[in-house]
């Protein structure tokens, strides 16, 4: 075993003036490969990097557990839905790969399979962050290497050695490449771990989502019977006039209900105009935008940005929606009170309260979680839209569009254009009025230009210089989101310094900032560049001037004549000529055959798709 006197300390909190050190512990990051006949596993300490590897070793695998039991956190990727499960399952004497077939092949959830992984005591944390994103993806975005192993998983025979050594060189790349995952991600382990050692929970409370740890530190209890989200009720400080059929309409369209495209339930949605401006309301949060358009204050006029302050957990504070199933509400009154202190302080605990209560509101839509309460949900979100029009109506009414322009909404702020400091200040005054009656408060930061697309898509820069991006034609590049980055950057140097694509994009020589990482779907049986069959599922290319072929899935559907086919599909968001480079390319520079011309084309369509032209 390896020496435990080395120790990594997890994170220093801060309670007042008192400097509390969190219980030191130790980080192991695992990995487990399962065949028909051999499973493996590579752990490494997160402090020493030193390495251990079993193979086919019960006895040895259960040993380690044993010395690690009580002093490590085992971390993985998706390891609350497989590693941690074969490695209980292996503990308790299970087939790893009848194991490892229930939960990949049959999608069973590790309490459907026994009721026995309960018994072993593991801290294990996850640190897959987004659904859906695989850690090879991830290796991908990064610059890493992503090629796969040639050992087949679905071998009908015991290992070689040659192919057990190649599992275990593959098996620790994914655990490195999960360490760094991790580092990129570390904040939302640190919000975890704050949480446990804020409220004096056990550390077995790692392995739990943050809306699990959320319905704890309540105290929330499973309502037996909640009420149908169609019971939803108005809150008394609503006042409109112009627009009361709005909430004529959420009064009268209870139970007009559709299925939408993920299966759920949903109430119908309302198109209307609000103050010039297309709005979509239902049951999330309001959505409005100006299409396709830019404007700055070079015309001496005033763009603000005015947003509310955590306005959903303020809505249950103010007006009593919290999920019934908290029994003492006061709780959460107090712990928001508590993050604005250490928000105010610049305490880090301000993190971890903020994660925790930003969860309580989605919580009362998840049936599995003790908060579920569909009524408040509704209640929540309807009348924060229907506020929101409330408010929009005394601007439309007392300032309207000669002075002051109305460009966005966006679930819990507003972004306008006033003509003139006079017309700011009145619409100061009528703010300052909504918010004495509705117990709501707004935060206020003046824009000097705003580029929109539509209510998903924009950037803006404050009058200080900092930016702020939406959706993924603008994001920032980042590590774990970093593909074809290049056409991001064209973009926002377009949109806010007038800068030609063609300038950001030819001026470019870092091969990462040109990569785009391709997953493919399970439902695809294979893919081919041109007549090359690749074994991997995620690929990183590039466009190319060669004469290379174009990348395509195949996938097996049924004709017309019922019979089954092959269904070849150009996979999107690719030249027609690509070429394919899956190793390391975090220090490469852009090769001579680099199209940089298809780049700067996909640039130029999205800032027609942003219709605005800077230069005119």
């Amino acid at each position: 075993m390896w020496n435990l006197l080395l120790v990594f300390t997890i994170i220093v909190l801060r309670r007042g003036d008192n400097i509390v050190n969190t219980k030191q512990l130790r980080l192991l990051f695992y990995d487990f490969e399962i065949f028909q006949y051999d499973w493996m596993v590579v752990i490494i300490d997160y402090n020493t990097r030193r390495k251990k590897v079993i193979v086919n070793n019960r006895d040895e695998l259960i040993k380690f557990y044993e010395l690690a039991k009580d002093n490590y956190i085992w971390i993985g990727y998706n390891s609350r839905n497989y590693d941690s499960v074969i490695l209980k399952g292996i503990i308790l004497g299970m087939n790893p790969k009848e194991l490892n077939d229930k939960l990949i092949i049959d999608g069973l959830k590790p309490f459907q399979i026994s009721k026995e992984f309960n018994k072993i005591q593991l801290y294990s944390y996850d640190t897959m962050v987004n659904r859906g994103e695989s850690l090879k993806q991830l290796e991908g975005m990064m610059g890493h290497m992503i090629k796969e192993s040639d050992v087949d998983f679905n071998i009908n025979r015991k290992l070689t050695r040659d192919e057990i050594n190649e599992t275990i060189y593959y098996c620790t790349h994914d655990v490195e490449e999960t360490i760094e995952v991790f580092e990129n991600t570390k904040s939302d382990f640190d919000a975890v771990f704050g949480l446990i050692n804020l409220f004096n929970l056990p550390l077995t409370y790692i392995t739990k989502t943050k809306a699990q740890l959320t319905a704890t530190i309540l105290g929330a209890k499973k309502m037996s019977t909640p009420s149908s989200p169609e019971d939803y009720q108005f809150v008394d400080c609503l006042k409109l006039d112009r627009y009361n059929w709005i909430k004529d309409w959420y009064d009268k369209n209870r139970s007009d209900k559709i299925i939408n495209e993920k299966g759920k339930e949903v109430t119908k949605g309302l198109t209307t105009d609000i103050f010039g401006l297309k709005h979509q309301l239902g049951i999330g949060g309001l959505h409005s935008a100006i299409p396709k358009y830019y404007t700055d204050n070079s015309d001496g006029s005033i763009i603000v940005h005015q947003d509310i302050a955590s306005y959903y957990p303020n809505m249950m504070v103010n007006h009593g929606l919290l999920s019934r199933a908290v029994e003492e509400p006061d709780r959460f009154k107090k712990m928001l009170e508590q993050r604005l202190q250490y928000k105010a302080e610049g305490n880090p605990l301000n993190k971890c309260l903020k994660i925790s209560i930003n969860a309580c509101y989605g919580v009362t839509n998840d049936q599995f979680n003790p908060m579920y309460d569909p009524q408040r949900s509704r209640e929540i979100t309807i009348n924060c839209q229907l506020l929101l029009v409330d408010l929009i109506e005394k601007i439309e009414t007392q300032l309207g569009s000669e002075l002051c322009t109305y460009i966005q909404g966006n679930t819990d702020g507003l972004i306008f254009k006033l003509k003139n400091k006079e017309a700011y200040d009145k619409l100061i005054e009528i703010s300052s009025e909504w918010e004495d009656r509705t117990g709501f408060k707004f935060e206020y930061d003046e824009i000097s230009k705003i580029a929109q697309k539509d209510v998903n898509n924009y950037v803006f820069e404050f009058t200080n210089g900092k930016l702020e991006c939406k959706g993924s034609y603008l994001q920032f590049n980042k590590p774990l989101k970093n593909d074809m980055s290049i056409l991001n950057d064209a973009l926002r140097e377009y949109l806010i310094h007038g800068t030609p694509v063609e300038d950001t994009i030819n001026n470019c020589n870092d091969l990462i900032k040109f990569q785009h990482i391709n997953k493919i779907g399970g439902s695809y049986y294979k893919v081919m560049w041109g007549d090359k069959e690749l074994k991997e599922k995620v690929i990183r290319t590039f466009a190319c001037k060669k004469d290379l072929p174009g990348l395509f899935k195949v996938k097996k559907v049924i004709n017309k004549d019922g019979e089954e086919v092959d269904s070849i599909q150009k996979v999107a968001n690719n030249s027609e000529h690509i070429f394919i480079d899956n190793g390391d390319i975090t220090d490469k520079k852009c090769p001579e055959y680099l199209d940089k011309q298809w780049y700067i084309d996909e640039a130029n369509k999205r800032v027609k798709a942003f219709g605005v032209n800077i230069n005119d």
